[in-house]
C-alpha cells in the first residue's frame, strides 16, 4: 500500500497569521503557487492563504465578468486597495482549520479525494499536526503511473 510520504513534496514555503499580505504575494510569486500553508511558531499547520481570498478584497468584481470599458478602472482601483491591504496580517484573511492529509495516509485515498473534491493541491502533517510537505496532481499524476506499472 503506498503512502503519501512516499509522493510529496517535502520543501515548501510557508507563513504565519501575523506576517503581512505583502510577504504572501511575493512568497507565492516565487514559490509559483498560489496557496500556501499557514502555520503557528511551532510548525503546525492551522490553516492556508488563497491569492483568491486576497484578490476579492482589493477587486470586488473579481469573481464576475468585468466588462471591457471597466478594466482599466478595475486594475487601477486593485492597485490602490492593495496599498492598503499589503500590510494587513495574514489571519485576516487565511482559512482557517483547513483539513490537512496525513503523511501515513493510503495514496488510493488521497487520490480519490483529490479527483472527487477537484482539490489541486493537499498540504500533508504528521501525526502531531506539524506541516511536513504537501501533494498535487502532477504527485497525483505519478501514483497512478505506478499503479498503472504494476498491472503490466
Amino acid at each position: 500500500m503506498s503512502r503519501v510520504r512516499k509522493y510529496m513534496i517535502r520543501t515548501m514555503n510557508s507563513v504565519s497569521p501575523d506576517d503581512s499580505i505583502d510577504k504572501v504575494i511575493k512568497i507565492m510569486y516565487k514559490s509559483e503557487l498560489s496557496v500556501l500553508p499557514v502555520v503557528d511558531h511551532q510548525n503546525i499547520f492551522i490553516g492556508t492563504i488563497y491569492s483568491n481570498n486576497i484578490l476579492k478584497n482589493i477587486i470586488p468584481e473579481s469573481f464576475g465578468f468585468i466588462d471591457s470599458s471597466r478594466l482599466f478602472y478595475e486594475v487601477n482601483e486593485a492597485v490602490e486597495n492593495l496599498k492598503y491591504v499589503k500590510d494587513e496580517k495574514v489571519e485576516k484573511y487565511m482559512s482557517k482549520n483547513r483539513d490537512a492529509v496525513r503523511e501515513s495516509s493510503n495514496m488510493k485515498k488521497i487520490a480519490e479525494m483529490m479527483l472527487e473534491n477537484k482539490e489541486s493541491l493537499l498540504f500533508v502533517v504528521n501525526d502531531k499536526g506539524y506541516l511536513r510537505g504537501f501533494i498535487e496532481r502532477s504527485q497525483l499524476l505519478h501514483y497512478l503511473l505506478d499503479e498503472a506499472s504494476k498491472d503490466e
